[in-house]
């Protein structure tokens, strides 16, 4: 019985964390675009996001197969390795330009409460 309450509290922190993420980038994106979904699986280090871009009939994948979080300073640094998106003149934009992969700073109360 313990175990599933410790359960269900981790899933409602993860949801939590994930919709306070995802309002956080929306601002960062709104010129853009609305991220509908994110998805962080910090086991295996993988992150999945929708988003809905202005001028796109369809929404757009990402896929995150791949990062480290370091510390840095007052947070901590997401080192994203292995990047993908469903449009192939996108996908190809970032594998062209983003060969040493990409670094986000994250604030690290932030950082607490998405992983």
């Amino acid at each position: 019985m313990q175990r599933k309450i410790k359960a269900i509290a981790c899933r409602a922190k993860k949801a939590t964390g994930n919709r306070l993420l995802l309002s956080l980038l929306n601002k960062l994106i709104k010129e853009f675009g609305v991220m509908t979904s994110i998805f962080i699986d910090s086991k295996r280090k993988h992150i999945a996001i929708e988003l809905d871009l202005k001028g796109e009939d369809r929404p757009v994948n990402i896929k995150i197969n791949g990062y480290v979080i370091e510390p840095k300073g007052e947070g901590s640094l997401i080192k994203i390795s292995d990047i993908s998106l469903s449009r192939e003149w996108m996908d190809a934009i970032v594998k062209k330009l983003i060969t040493d992969g990409i670094s986000i700073p994250i604030p690290s109360k932030l950082l607490e409460q998405i992983l």
